[in-house]
């Protein structure tokens, strides 16, 4: 028999978790890859120049290329780290995450309960869900802004089967990271 309502208990996202569930969804991202594919090409056009430039005249005509050079290689190989201090610091600034929080989904609506209070929402503002493995579910009210469900913290007998099927009977779009 099904479950007529599924509980997560004391879901509680640390700063890694944070950190690394939001760092692989900003990697996948289309525009992400975009920008890494032209910087690549940008670095790489770059240093073809600089070798050329070294290689015909057996030294540096123009000097002046290095620094773009450097720069875009510094740029590239900082970047990373760069995305992952913004996370960790806008992690730092949201009290809510911190908080373990109880999820009720039922038929109708998800509900949380943590020590900043309580919140409810029918399951048709959620407009879609994104499977982050090995075991998150985010769950999009808005563009901006998600749920956290980890489903290490699914209550027996439910599975993420039953949260995938609930998810489906309403129609939830689904995507897997």
């Amino acid at each position: 028999m099904k479950p007529t309502s599924l509980t997560l208990t004391g879901v509680q996202l640390t700063a890694d978790e944070f950190v690394a569930v939001n760092f692989r969804l900003w990697r996948a991202r289309p525009r992400t890859r975009l920008n890494h594919w032209i910087l690549g090409a940008a670095v790489l056009l770059l240093a073809v120049s600089v070798g050329l430039d070294g290689y015909a005249n057996g030294r540096l005509t123009q000097p002046a290329t290095l620094v773009p050079l450097a720069v875009g290689v510094l740029y590239a190989c900082l970047r990373f780290g760069l995305v992952r201090y913004q996370l960790r610091r806008g992690y730092a600034r949201n009290q809510a995450l911190q908080q373990p929080t109880d999820f009720t989904l039922t038929n109708t609506e998800i509900i949380g309960r943590n020590t900043l209070g309580q919140f409810s929402g029918k399951w048709t503002l959620i407009r879609q869900a994104v499977w982050v493995q090995p075991h998150w579910l985010l769950l999009y009210p808005t563009e901006a802004a998600c749920y956290y469900l980890d489903l290490r913290r699914l209550q027996a007998p439910a599975t993420a089967a039953d949260v995938a099927a609930l998810l489906e009977r309403h129609q939830i779009a689904q995507q897997h990271r």
